[in-house]
């Protein structure tokens, strides 16, 4: 069998968990469903850290955030955080580029302030940082040689700006915030609409690729379904707002919560969107538009479905459909973007792998897995060497898992905190439970096999002791040779292994945590609550 062309689409920000095919509400992708049974669902995918910068940096590098060290998004100014890679630093592309592939990427980059996919041999388009593209030369050549007008859309509701509701606004901001905290209906052609700009450029590329020998990749990234929620009219008109339950953390007093959580409703960004929007009967018109817009990024994905089919050459190539991470809307006390905690809104994402001629058709993996095994699995699909960087991947291919002949029993996922509120933190996931160990606030423990909504937070729960030492101890083990790892690499001074100073590789707030949970773990009777 020759080497497979590799297309991988990767989501922005995906309203999946409580959300996407629960008994709540019948919301499901058609094209997403269709692929998945075509070649094998991950019901257990998790972003390996819940913010766009970090969680995709994981994914080019195949490393987590204590090796690349972006650990927050890059248009943010926070101390010791890098806001481009390093110099060193190698990205999935010079592995494939190895292997004989040519590799192109599309769309949404949002992985440095100075440097683009292009600095790093991908053929394609992106902008840098969050990129603006209603407002680029790319977006508008692409109106023009389809004769398009650029865009209007109407506000239904704006969390930050209420004397917008009900106006009609051009979609051509002067930088990409002004609409950010929006949701509405974008009028006019639903070409205009972001993710079909993206796929219908990636489409182009992928004919003219079919007719080429040499095995490519592409990685086509959405904007979307990322708020702002601006849906084209087509796909706003499926969902009724009014057929939307509540949703069940949706009125959360939080008392069982560490700080970060009123934190994020209170005061992040100022948005206290649960002050601003009290009334259920608004968050369905939001939630209306959120999955509306879920629902044409899946046309976009189905798009380039039919592409490769059409194209002939779907059967040897390796599709993967995924996001970066989810969405934390409407969630625990009427949330808005994503959280300084680790909730499973923010955590789950959609993951399905197509390969007729290297995959079983209908299969599952159970078992969890992150967006690190993804780029582990395009690396090993092409055959690829894995030694380019002294500082190796830390995923695992997900082929030996989709023919079922590997397992995985636990895993930990990281989290820092969003936008300037710092919050370090490790989450373990084993036998059903899952810990939450953080740094300067309180801990959490869920059974998500009885509670998957996290109502319940069992860490101060005299039944559950042996459960977090346990629990404490992987997560201890995890630190530990994770630091012994890396200084063989680059070994920290004694500023930044002690707790005065940090630098990206070297956080103080690391070194706090290990001794929090060190100190936990002396003390049988200690409950972190």
């Amino acid at each position: 069998m020759s080497k497979p062309n590799i297309v991988m689409i990767l989501a922005d920000h995906v309203a999946f968990h409580g959300h996407y095919g629960s008994d709540r509400y019948p919301y499901r992708w058609p094209h997403l469903d269709r692929i998945a049974g075509q070649g094998v669902w991950c019901d257990q995918a998790r972003c390996i850290t819940p913010v766009c910068t970090p969680s995709r940096a994981s994914f080019l590098t195949g490393k987590r955030p204590d090796k690349h060290g972006l650990r927050w998004n890059s248009e943010y100014p926070i101390p010791h955080n890098r806001r481009d890679f390093r110099d060193d630093e190698v990205l999935y592309p010079a592995y494939l580029a190895q292997a004989g592939y040519v590799n192109h990427y599309y769309g949404k980059w949002h992985c440095g302030v100075n440097k683009t996919a292009a600095d790093y041999g991908l053929t394609g388009w992106s902008l840098p940082e969050y990129g603006n593209l209603y407002a680029s030369d790319r977006y508008k050549a692409y109106l023009a040689a389809r004769g398009l007008e650029q865009p209007r859309c109407r506000i239904d509701h704006h969390l930050l700006r209420p004397e917008l509701d009900g106006t009609t606004v051009l979609m051509d901001p002067e930088e990409p915030w002004d609409f950010m905290d929006g949701a509405g209906v974008l009028l006019g052609d639903p070409a205009a609409q972001e993710q079909n700009f993206v796929a219908n450029i990636a489409a182009d590329a992928i004919r003219d690729l079919a007719r080429g020998d040499d095995p490519f990749s592409m990685v086509i990234s959405l904007w979307g379904p990322h708020h702002p929620y601006y849906p084209s009219e087509e796909f706003a008109a499926l969902i009724n707002p009014a057929d939307i339950p509540p949703y069940p953390s949706f009125a959360e007093d939080l008392s069982d919560k560490p700080w970060r959580y009123r934190v994020q409703r209170d005061l992040r960004c100022q948005h206290r969107a649960g002050e601003r929007w009290p009334d259920w009967g608004i968050w369905q018109t939001v939630l209306a538009r959120a999955y509306a817009a879920g629902l044409q990024t899946d046309a976009a994905i189905g798009r380039i479905a039919d592409v490769l089919e059409a194209e002939g050459i779907a059967d040897n190539t390796l599709f993967i459909v995924t996001a970066d991470h989810g969405d934390g809307l409407a969630a625990h006390g009427a949330g808005w973007d994503k959280y300084s905690s680790f909730s499973e809104e923010v955590a789950r994402i959609p993951l399905v792998m197509r390969w007729p001629d290297g995959l079983p058709a209908g299969a599952a993996i159970s078992d969890p897995v992150t967006l690190l095994d993804v780029t582990a699995t395009m690396i090993d699909a092409a055959g690829a060497p894995v030694d380019l960087h002294p500082l190796g991947l830390d995923g695992d291919s997900l082929l030996p898992m989709a023919r079922g002949a590997a397992r995985r029993a636990a895993l930990i996922c990281d989290h820092f905190g969003h936008s300037g509120d710092i919050a370090f933190q490790k989450i373990l996931y084993l036998d059903g439970w899952k810990y939450v160990c953080c740094w300067g606030d309180g801990d959490e423990l869920y059974d998500l096999t009885a509670d998957p909504f996290e109502l319940d937070n069992r860490v101060n729960d005299p039944a559950t002791i042996d459960r977090q030492h346990v629990m404490r101890d992987r997560i201890m083990a995890h630190l530990e040779t994770r630091r012994a790892a890396r200084s063989t690499w680059t070994p920290a001074a004694f500023w930044e292994d002690g707790i005065v100073f940090s630098s990206p590789e070297w956080p103080r707030e690391e070194t706090l945590l290990l001794y929090k949970l060190r100190s936990l773990q002396a003390d049988p009777d200690y409950r972190p609550g």
